[in-house]
C-alpha cells in the first residue's frame, strides 16, 4: 500500500553544493541543492536558483560559475552560506578561493571536487533561474585521485564525504559502495543460468 503525500519532488539524495560566482568583482558562494548532471559527453550540468539570489547577478555578469562539493566537516559554513546573503556578508572570507581556466569562476580549495562551468543557456521558470553550463574543467584534490591502467580514478563517495539532503530538513553523509556498474547485472545473469 502506498500513501499519497502531495506534490513533493522527492528525489533523493540531493548533493549539497556551494555555487561560486564573481559578483561585482568579488567571489561569492551560495549553498544550493538544486543542481544536477545533464550529460557526460558533452559534459553538461545545471543549477536552479531563486531569481533574487545575489550569486545569480555574478553568473549573468560573467557567464561562468563553479560547483563546489563540500565535505561534512564543512557543514556549519555550508549551512551559513545558505542562510546569509552575499549582499550583507563576505562569504568568500570563510574559504580559500582559487581560479582555473576561465579566470572568473571562483572555487573553494577546501572542497575535494570543484567544477568550473561556462553558461550555455539561461532561462526562468516561475521564480527559479536555471543555468545550463558546460564543465570547462573538473578539479579534484590530489589525495582523492589515483592512476589505474593509465586512467585517473576518483575516490569513492564515502572518501569524498559529501553533504547530502533529502527534503526532510536534515543533512546526511554518504554510505559505502555496494556494487560496481555493469558488473551487478552480470551477476544477475549468472544466477538465471
Amino acid at each position: 500500500m502506498k500513501i499519497a503525500i502531495g506534490k513533493i519532488p522527492y528525489i533523493y539524495p540531493i548533493p549539497i553544493t556551494l555555487v561560486g560566482a564573481n559578483v561585482h568583482g568579488k567571489p561569492n558562494y551560495e549553498t544550493i541543492g538544486d543542481t544536477g548532471l545533464m550529460g557526460i559527453n558533452p559534459p553538461l550540468v545545471y543549477i536552479s536558483s531563486h531569481r533574487e539570489h545575489y550569486t545569480n547577478e555574478g553568473i549573468l555578469e560573467n557567464s561562468t560559475f563553479s560547483i563546489n562539493f563540500p565535505t561534512t566537516s564543512m557543514l556549519a559554513k555550508v549551512d551559513y552560506c545558505g542562510n546569509a546573503s552575499g549582499r550583507d556578508v563576505d562569504k568568500a572570507s570563510l574559504f580559500e578561493t582559487f581560479y582555473g581556466e576561465t579566470g572568473n569562476a571562483p572555487m573553494i580549495s577546501e572542497c575535494p571536487v570543484n567544477l568550473e562551468c561556462r553558461v550555455i543557456k539561461e532561462f526562468s521558470i516561475q521564480h527559479r533561474q536555471v543555468f545550463v553550463a558546460e564543465v570547462v574543467q573538473a578539479h579534484v584534490a590530489e589525495e582523492f585521485v589515483t592512476i589505474k591502467d593509465g586512467h585517473k580514478i576518483i575516490a569513492d563517495l564515502a572518501q569524498l564525504d559529501p553533504i547530502l539532503y533529502a527534503l526532510d530538513g536534515r543533512y546526511y553523509s554518504a554510505g559505502h559502495p555496494i556494487g560496481i556498474v555493469s558488473q551487478e547485472a552480470q551477476r544477475m545473469k549468472g544466477q538465471d543460468s
